[in-house]
């Protein structure tokens, strides 16, 4: 054996972790990201954010805040590479040929939109409320509330009068007695019960009966989630840098669960939102990154509600939807739903 052979061996030791970290290094360090100020979708991004998560994966990532998942969806369509927003970003999005996919989950969010009755409304029981004024902002599945609440309780939903306005405007109306019902998610529904009005129902929830009735999940009123978005390509050619940020994602999550104070205090800072409505919208959510039955039930509700609305020209398939190699890599145990063969 030579020394310069001998010297080789003797490295190959060393060579072997710098080897495994360049396999694994991610492929781009800054990153720009489209986030939303809004604890249903922001609040793993503002807690990974504060705490400096990200840099402790390597990455150094600039999030472009946006007012709303609709204005992630117009920016992704445009070709920005990853994005925070609800499922129906993604199924929008490829329902234009626009190859996007869903990475993960962050929270089932259906208990944040619901009904209240307005101060002057009272209601012995459901059916009562065929011929009341109904505020809501269209375009978007809440409605399917009523339509699953009239099947449940054997009244007609088409019988209640649906006046569009923004969810503002509907928080105003109600409180002035010029709708008698308020279709919308919060804050909103925080704000009209703190003029006096009554929670009525929210997506998982019956708050009218005695006691709250929680309903299964293949029972829900309404399925949406919060999810994270990255294009195809970037799925392909940089997927150390998409599961570093996973990793980051995931630590946020869990301080969240563990160290609910300290996380809260990073998620009101980042977002900017009073404690007050902030404490009920993160109680009303149901965090996690994951990728799991809920979360298919949610594309696949919102995939049958764009169609029947003709949102979407054909029907897509939460398989061609949800990609979950990329967590299966960082955590298996968070991937509890996978594509049948």
């Amino acid at each position: 054996m030579t020394p310069t052979t001998r010297r080789a061996l003797l490295a190959m030791p060393m060579l072997i972790p710098a080897l495994a970290r360049a396999q694994t290094a991610p492929e781009q360090r800054e990153v720009e990201l489209l986030g939303v100020r809004d604890p249903q979708l922001g609040m793993q991004l503002a807690v990974a954010s504060h705490f400096g998560m990200f840099r402790e994966e390597g990455l150094d990532v600039t999030i472009r805040w946006q007012s709303s998942g609709g204005e992630v969806m117009t920016i992704m369509g445009g070709g920005f590479p990853i994005g925070i927003g609800s499922q129906f970003g993604q199924i929008g999005l490829a329902a234009q040929n626009i190859p996007v996919k869903i990475i993960c989950g962050f929270a089932d969010i259906a208990d944040t939109q619901g009904v209240v009755l307005a101060p002057h409304t009272r209601l012995s029981h459901p059916r009562e409320l065929e011929g009341k004024r109904c505020a809501f902002t269209q375009g978007n599945n809440s409605p399917l509330m009523l339509k699953k609440l009239g099947q449940r309780f054997g009244f007609d939903e088409t019988k209640i009068r649906m006046i569009n306005m923004n969810p503002s405007e509907g928080v105003v109306a109600a409180a002035r007695g010029d709708v008698d019902i308020l279709l919308a998610w919060q804050p909103f529904l925080h704000r009209l019960t703190t003029l006096g009005g009554t929670l009525y129902v929210v997506g998982s929830k019956l708050l009218f009966t005695d006691p709250v009735t929680i309903l299964p999940e293949a029972e829900k009123l309404l399925f949406s989630h919060s999810v994270m978005m990255a294009t195809e390509e970037w799925i392909r050619t940089k997927p150390n840098t998409l599961k570093a940020m996973l990793r980051a994602l995931i630590k946020a999550d869990n301080l969240f669960k563990t160290d609910r104070p300290r996380a809260f205090g990073a998620v009101q800072e980042v977002l900017r939102i009073p404690a007050e409505p902030l404490q009920v919208m993160t109680e009303a959510n149901k965090y996690g990154v994951l990728i799991d039955q809920p979360l298919v039930n949610s594309y696949d509700f919102t995939v049958e509600w764009a169609l029947d609305i003709r949102r979407i020209p054909t029907r897509l398939t939460a398989a061609s939807g949800i990609s979950t190699t990329l967590l299966s890599q960082v955590d298996p145990a968070r991937v509890t739903w996978r594509p049948q063969a």
